[in-house]
């Protein structure tokens, strides 16, 4: 389990709503990961808190409620209480049933334009057999149309020596249907050329753009790092209200590859440039981890001091900040013991006899 699976779960690990597995994952998480600890333990510290013991109310509790009410409406202006009158009316008028009823008037009222008057007497026209109304005196005059007249038959002209006969030109016609029929799976080939451009177009639409977060976050969770970062870095510098998320998962990409060494500073960097921001508070957070895991604890206690403002993660410092102190304070009692050790002086090696001493004798019994 990653940091980022355990901030989607957190809160159902507090309130055990996780299922066995996920919460022994979640767990041991938080046995090595220092961050996960922090929001751990403040969100828990925060639940304790915040819990707070019922008590019932007593009885006279409503009937003084009424009473202070009626005290104070007895005090109000009498605008105010024409007021107050109006708004109670305007809730019983904003009513369902209200709102039905002036619906049903309204269409009843639109209804009407719709309606068709009925034709007076005035107004019918009878027709005749001619379509022609009879008031009319318009008079149609109906002639016969003449027969066709039969073209006189001329005489065959003699045939040209290079035209073609009639069966000729019906063999050349047969032999000319085939390439038309040929150019139709052409063209059936072009609409399906067309259909798989339309597809492929659709499918390039359905992709993330190269320079947008979807594809610098598609980098960063399918382990390509180096790309991952190039792309946040190219969004951070456009600005934005991207610009800081941005800035932060290309430090995130940076200690994917090289660690907390490489890190740590860039995050430092981050908080400063965007320092009244989520994500610049965010920096400051990871700066002070990684300086702890470094040792560098002067560094890692100035980046904690800085969120002791920021509401979301002043518990987490703090509680960081008591565990940075007991680890200064052994840190710098091993130290004293260590220069006492250093200080102490060594005993005098002990002197050669002289090369012409005589033994000394054994004393008598």
């Amino acid at each position: 389990m990653d940091c980022e699976k355990f901030d989607r779960i957190v809160l159902d690990l507090l309130y055990g709503e996780l299922d066995e597995l996920t919460e022994a994952a979640a767990k041991r998480h938080i046995e090595h990961c220092s961050r996960c600890k922090g929001v751990s333990s403040g969100l828990r510290a925060t639940r304790e808190v915040g819990a707070l013991a019922l008590v019932d109310p007593p009885d006279s509790l409503e009937l003084g409620i009424l009473e202070a009410e009626r005290r104070m409406n007895e005090k109000l202006p009498l605008g105010k209480r024409l007021g107050r009158a109006v708004s109670i009316l305007a809730v019983y008028a904003m009513r369902p049933q209200l709102a039905m009823a002036a619906l049903l008037l309204l269409m009843i009222g639109s209804s009407l334009f719709f309606l068709r008057a009925r034709p007076s007497a005035q107004s019918s026209v009878l027709v005749t057999e001619r379509g022609i109304p009879e008031t009319e005196t318009e008079h149609v005059m109906i002639q016969p149309v003449p027969a066709p007249r039969e073209p006189p038959v001329a005489a065959a002209a003699p045939r040209p020596a290079g035209a073609k006969t009639e069966a000729v030109a019906a063999r050349d016609r047969e032999t000319e249907k085939p390439s038309e029929v040929s150019a139709a799976p052409t063209a059936v080939k072009d609409d399906a050329t067309k259909g798989a451009a339309s597809e492929g177009d659709a499918l390039a639409a359905a992709e993330p753009a190269a320079d947008s977060m979807d594809a610098a976050t598609a980098a960063f969770q399918s382990g390509r790092y180096v790309e991952a970062q190039r792309r946040f870095e190219e969004i951070a510098a456009r600005g934005g209200n991207e610009a800081p998320r941005a800035a932060l998962q290309a430090v995130e990409a940076i200690r994917r590859q090289g660690g907390c060494p490489a890190a740590a500073p860039r995050y430092q960097d981050v908080h400063i440039r965007y320092r009244d921001t989520p994500s610049g508070s965010e920096a400051a957070w990871q700066a002070g981890d990684c300086y702890r895991a470094l040792g560098e604890l002067s560094r890692a206690r100035q980046s904690l001091e800085a969120l002791l403002e920021v509401p979301e993660y002043r518990s987490r410092a703090q509680a960081a900040l008591q565990e940075l102190t007991a680890r200064e304070e052994q840190v710098a009692s091993a130290r004293k013991v260590k220069a006492a050790v250093g200080a102490a002086p060594a005993a005098p090696p002990a002197a050669p006899p002289p090369a012409n001493a005589k033994p000394a004798k054994p004393a008598a019994p």
